[in-house]
């Protein structure tokens, strides 16, 4: 796979399909269709811990899991960086954070 210009290509046409990248101790599984990344999740130990939908190039809504599966916060990110007011859940509580 080639990932050129927010695009993922594979023999020099747009990829449509999963492919998995391990780093590490974690297992990344990503989806694109028609070259364009949809979503991506990355688990640890086959536990989800986070999951990106991408609503354009770079940006869309992240979910963040620990190591027991529960949501600890969630919200939208732009060129791989958070944005705007993310929920974190604590316990019984949600708390408000704007990047």
């Amino acid at each position: 796979l080639v990932f050129k210009n927010c695009k993922v290509y594979l023999n020099e046409e747009l990829f449509t399909g999963k492919y998995e990248v391990f780093r590490g101790d974690k297992y990344i599984l990503s989806k694109a269709i028609k070259g364009v990344l949809k979503n991506e999740k990355t688990f640890k130990n086959k536990i989800l811990l986070m999951e990106k939908k991408f609503s354009s190039c770079g940006s869309g809504m992240q979910k963040n899991y620990d190591l027991k599966g529960n949501k600890v916060s969630e919200g939208l990110f732009e060129n791989r960086k958070r944005v705007g007011r993310w929920k974190y859940f604590v316990n019984d509580s949600v708390y408000f954070l704007k990047y």
